[in-house]
């Protein structure tokens, strides 16, 4: 039986004082903390951990974009020489450096293909177009035009008027010098 300064719990024999009350709400309280903190600990973790696995996937998918789209753009430049009337007449002649070259209805297509090489001079530069890809695809073809004496006819080739034609000429002899059985195995787009 209770004594007055006790008080019971409903449906059991538990009587306490109100001090004795306290200190198990209290021991109740910090258990429910720490078991919600807990949980809310957990949840913000992988809350966090889903977040950081959710921008690692973002900046995968950009820079696999941006990797697809220079591969897309590179892809393009490289087709529009087959696909251009003028600088595809120009190669089919540049290899041999064939005696056509030399006639003046070919001075401007092949003004236009050293435009191009120019213009993958400066995509190289300014790091649009990995060097060595560009080098190996088109090298080729701007040491024949360089080299060509019927290529040089009707033009005026010098340095002064085509200097990054002649840088992108210069880096492709090396590049075709250091790796005389192809390109090596860390080119890619």
């Amino acid at each position: 039986m209770p004594t007055p300064e006790q008080y019971c719990a409903p449906f059991s024999q538990a009587c306490r004082t109100m001090q004795e009350w306290a200190v198990y709400w209290q021991a109740a309280g910090v258990i429910a903390a720490i078991v919600f903190g807990t949980v809310g600990l957990y949840k913000i973790y992988h809350e966090l951990r889903r977040l950081n696995e959710q921008r690692d996937k973002d900046t995968s998918d950009k820079e696999t974009a941006a990797r697809l789209k220079r591969t897309e753009f590179f892809l393009s430049q490289h087709r529009r020489l087959f696909d251009d009337k003028d600088l595809y007449e120009v190669l089919c002649l540049i290899d041999d450096d064939k005696a056509r070259l030399a006639d003046e209805d070919m001075w401007d297509k092949k003004r236009k293909l050293l435009v191009f090489f120019e213009e993958i001079s400066l995509l190289v530069r300014s790091n649009q177009i990995d060097k060595n890809v560009a080098l190996y695809m088109f090298g080729y073809y701007s040491l024949c035009a360089r080299h060509g004496s019927n290529f040089s006819e009707g033009i005026n080739p010098s340095r002064e008027h085509w200097s990054l034609f002649y840088e992108f000429s210069d880096d492709a002899e090396r590049f075709l010098n250091d790796h005389p059985h192809g390109p090596p195995n860390s080119v890619s787009l």
